[in-house]
């Protein structure tokens, strides 16, 4: 526990490697490996403030895989959001690298605000490779690990067409699931962990969440999970 605090006592932000040229722009990048501890509140990240909360000390910095923000308990208090506000007219994909604990059964990736778009990816009710761009996508009720997954959530403004492209140690071949809906859309802010009202929190990983500004072909999200496996043991 000393070490895990004296991690938790800097809080200086590392040098960010460049982004590759790829079909969309990264725009937001909460990436762990960034940090050497949890980050405070305020801080930004490239043009957005993160809001956090850390009272009960139930997230803390970890950096094994090159980095992570762990979270220990059902403490719905403490919490870590911010980023874009993609609710309307905004194609976008979210990269995440997550694992879930054995115990948890909540949401680990949600909208800050789900009175203007209800969205979660990442995980809902302790089971991976959940998106729901509001409406159903995939809600799994079933196959529930704590390995770590590398997805990859995408959303088509001009054709209303969600996809996400899931995996673990091989790379996306293709679409895992897909719906469309004139309904679906993004999210205002991105909230680490559970709900805004502190309800169906997820203990877990994540060691990071990035944004881009628009749909991410196969072969750039192929790219990335190349670039990024080894950093978890794939």
């Amino acid at each position: 526990m000393s070490g895990m605090m004296a991690m938790m006592s800097s809080n200086v932000q590392r040098t960010t490697v460049a982004a590759a040229a790829f079909s969309a722009t990264l725009v937001y990048d909460l990436d762990a490996a960034n940090y050497s501890a949890v980050p405070s509140n305020s801080s930004t990240v490239g043009s957005y403030t993160l809001t956090v909360a850390n009272a009960g000390n139930s997230i803390f910095w970890n950096s094994a895989n090159g980095g992570s923000f762990d979270k220990l308990n059902s403490t719905g208090t403490d919490y870590i959001y911010g980023g874009p506000s993609y609710v309307t007219g905004q194609s976008y994909t979210v990269f995440m690298a997550y694992k879930l604990s054995a115990t948890s059964a909540g949401r680990l990736l949600n909208t800050q605000n789900e009175g203007v778009k209800d969205w979660l990816m990442g995980a809902y009710n302790g089971n991976p490779k959940t998106f729901y761009p509001n409406f159903t996508v995939n809600l799994p009720g079933s196959g529930a690990d704590t390995v770590w997954h590398l997805d990859f959530a995408t959303w088509n403004t001009s054709t209303s067409v969600g996809n996400l492209y899931a995996s673990t140690s091989t790379a996306p071949s293709a679409v895992s699931f897909t719906a469309t809906s004139a309904g679906g859309g993004g999210f205002n802010q991105l909230r680490l962990f559970s709900r805004s009202a502190g309800t169906e929190v997820q203990s877990g990983s994540i060691a990071f969440v990035k944004v881009y500004n628009g749909v991410l072909a196969l072969a750039d999200i192929q790219s990335l999970h190349a670039t990024y496996k080894a950093r978890f043991g794939y």
